[in-house]
């Protein structure tokens, strides 16, 4: 199998339907987890916004792109584009020749991927021959898992949907899947649950796979009663505003004592079925020409602010990935600070272009002679306003292959294109002083985390041990 290409951090399927079928038909019954989703764009930015919305994601083991817009992201990543092929050769002059020249190539492919993107709505054109990889809708593949669930003899379980429409959810299934071993774990509509939006309270950036359940308690009932009725596919259809979903089908998959062979999110699925709340679907011809966005943009108005954000962000970052992928290497120090109660300390950039929010950790160039943790410290009294006396370096510097968080489109100007991925060096930070970063933050938003979380987040060779880091502070100190 060729390997994903990568967009906003997240692996893309290179994958035809065909293909995922035959997969899943080569499943055996509870030999292992398996996790199936369906990316379409806000998937990837809400990646970019969230760094364990990302790790949630790059845990599946079978992924399919179901949107005509995010196929077009991916051709344009393999097509990579005479405007950054161009800069490749330019990359290696001073700044002053280099920036001006990389702001008039980066406009001049942003402007070619709009009439890209028009072209490929109006000529109808597939990418599958380029990207090796094909469209594939959840709600039609719904069709398609439950028929291989019904030849293999699965136990399937549908979660969500309607409560008032289980029985005509059952029956219209059956009437398809006579054969079909089908229960159903369902909520009304209106419930705070299966509400398709992100509700102020629960802001994505800090939902994940850990804390879901609390934050949404009818799913501490929804794991019961999987455990209980011990499924073979599980069809979570939830909504994607929050991504409670994906969290929970993550929280399902990580928890040993529940038992499954594929977990899917199907979002909608369940409504089109004929069993849920009512869907407006779009014509074919909006399908077929990727303008199923307006129809739900009409329809939908609460969706209206997540599509245009989803096309313009995607649009945006696709044509700055590209440039990033010939971009200059940079070595870079990633600070993880934490406080006297071990909560790591991130910052929220505040930038001009919608997408570029994601949560990052204190970072930076190294700059000269500098050692790993003198470069860490300068940033974190630059950055953060924070007291050097009340810093301690407690861990020798590890080194990251990835990079742990979004990057700053800004930074990637300032520096002139230059992108942080050659070696990361993170040190691990003690901060003795104030336990509120917004009290220590000038004119950023900032936040605590609990260390179990981010540590979930890095890609580090040697992934450090947070009992062994209390360890190591205990001896410096002498306790």
């Amino acid at each position: 199998m060729q390997k994903p290409i990568e967009l906003f951090g997240v692996n893309l399927p290179q994958t035809t339907k065909f293909q995922l079928k035959e997969r899943i038909r080569k499943l055996n019954k509870h030999s292992s987890k398996h996790l199936l989703y369906f990316y379409y764009s806000e998937f990837l930015l809400r990646a970019n916004r969230n760094p364990w919305y990302k790790d949630t994601l790059n845990r599946a083991n079978l992924t399919a792109i179901d949107g005509k817009g995010l196929h077009w992201a991916m051709w344009s990543m393999v097509n990579t584009g005479w405007a950054p092929k161009l800069f490749s050769h330019v990359v290696k002059t001073p700044l002053i020749i280099r920036m001006p020249l990389f702001l008039i190539l980066l406009a001049i492919q942003c402007i070619i991927n709009i009439f890209s993107v028009l072209f490929s709505l109006i000529l109808k054109v597939n990418y599958t021959d380029r990207t090796k990889n094909e469209v594939i809708l959840g709600r039609d593949f719904i069709y398609d898992l439950l028929r291989i669930a019904q030849e293999k003899k699965w136990k399937t379980l549908i979660l969500g949907g309607s409560k008032n429409s289980d029985e005509i959810t059952k029956k219209l299934i059956n009437k398809v899947f006579p054969d079909l071993d089908l229960s159903l774990w369902t909520r009304d509509p209106k419930s705070l649950l299966m509400k398709d939006q992100v509700l102020p309270e629960y802001e994505n950036q800090t939902l994940n796979s850990e804390n879901v359940c609390q934050f949404f308690p009818d799913l501490w009932e929804a794991k019961q009663f999987i455990k209980d009725e011990k499924p073979d596919l599980i069809l979570v259809c939830l909504g994607g505003a929050s991504g409670r979903q994906e969290f929970f089908i993550d929280n399902l998959y990580q928890d040993p004592e529940v038992k499954f062979t594929i977990a899917s999110g199907l979002g909608a699925a369940v409504d089109h079925l004929g069993g849920g709340a009512q869907q407006s679907v779009a014509p074919d011809w909006m399908i077929k020409s990727g303008l199923e966005w307006l129809h739900r943009f009409i329809s939908q108005p609460y969706r209206r602010k997540r599509i245009l954000d989803s096309i313009f962000t995607l649009w945006w970052w696709t044509t700055v990935y590209q440039f990033m992928r010939v971009g200059l290497a940079r070595h870079t120090v990633v600070n993880l600070v934490n406080n006297l109660k071990k909560e790591i300390l991130l910052v929220k950039r505040r930038n001009l272009l919608p997408g570029d929010i994601g949560w990052t950790f204190v970072q930076g160039g190294i700059e000269g002679k500098e050692n790993t943790k003198q470069a860490g410290i300068r940033e974190i009294i630059e950055e953060a306003k924070l007291e050097p006396e009340k810093l301690e370096v407690y861990l020798e510097p590890e080194f990251s292959e990835n990079e742990p968080m979004a990057t700053s489109f800004r930074r990637f100007v300032i520096q002139g294109a230059k992108y942080n991925q050659a070696k990361k060096f993170i040190n691990f930070v003690e901060y003795s002083g104030d336990l509120h970063p917004r009290n220590n933050w000038e004119n950023k938003e900032a936040a605590w985390f609990d260390h179990r979380h981010v540590f979930a987040t890095l890609s580090v060779e040697k992934r450090p041990d947070w009992v062994r880091g209390v360890k190591v502070i205990k001896e410096n100190k002498g306790e």
